[in-house]
């Protein structure tokens, strides 16, 4: 499963990925309005890239030459966890291709990636109705951080992520 560290020139891909995705996955769980505004533009995110800083990682998966996953890390943004510097922001697959293997190659290279700046702990932070993502971590060995739902608005509409931790990604690397 080919997987590698993305470049600004993978960014329409990449919003096409989580267009796709979010339509397909939260459809019923989101609002419409802000799924049918989501689009292919990947322009903003193409800077956005262009700007990362070393702190943070951007990988893809590819099959047959084509991207079809991808995955963004960096540090956590929940101060709140010590022992777990290190958190997953987001992880797609376009829907066609969900259960091939491209999620657990993009979570154990996010792993290594992890390792590489010092961070043994991650995090990553599911919609807690999203029942096929939480097995799928599950699954990669993280662990649900009981009582650590969070609620957070999303275009002015509460959503509650579930936290989830892998406390030595070294294990997922290995497994790279």
């Amino acid at each position: 499963m080919p997987v590698r560290l993305a470049t600004p020139d993978d960014a329409q891909a990449i919003e096409r990925i989580r267009t796709d995705t979010w339509r397909a996955t939260y459809r019923g769980l989101l609002p419409d309005a802000l799924l049918d505004r989501l689009g292919y533009d990947g322009r903003d995110r193409r800077n956005a890239m262009a700007r990362m800083g070393a702190d943070r990682f951007a990988l893809v998966a590819e099959h047959d030459g084509e991207v079809v996953a991808f995955c963004y890390g960096g540090p956590s943004r929940t101060v709140s966890l010590p022992g777990h510097p290190g958190e997953i922001y987001a992880i797609y697959a376009l829907p066609e291709h969900q259960g091939h293997g491209h999620g657990a190659a993009l979570i154990r290279e996010a792993a290594k990636q992890c390792l590489e700046r010092g961070w043994r702990g991650a995090t990553v932070w599911v919609l807690r109705e999203n029942a096929p993502a939480r097995r799928f971590y599950e699954r990669m060995g993280a662990r649900y951080l009981e009582g650590r739902d969070e609620t957070r608005e999303l275009d002015g509409v509460p959503i509650i992520e579930s936290g989830y931790a892998w406390d030595d990604v070294s294990v997922l690397a290995r497994g790279a």
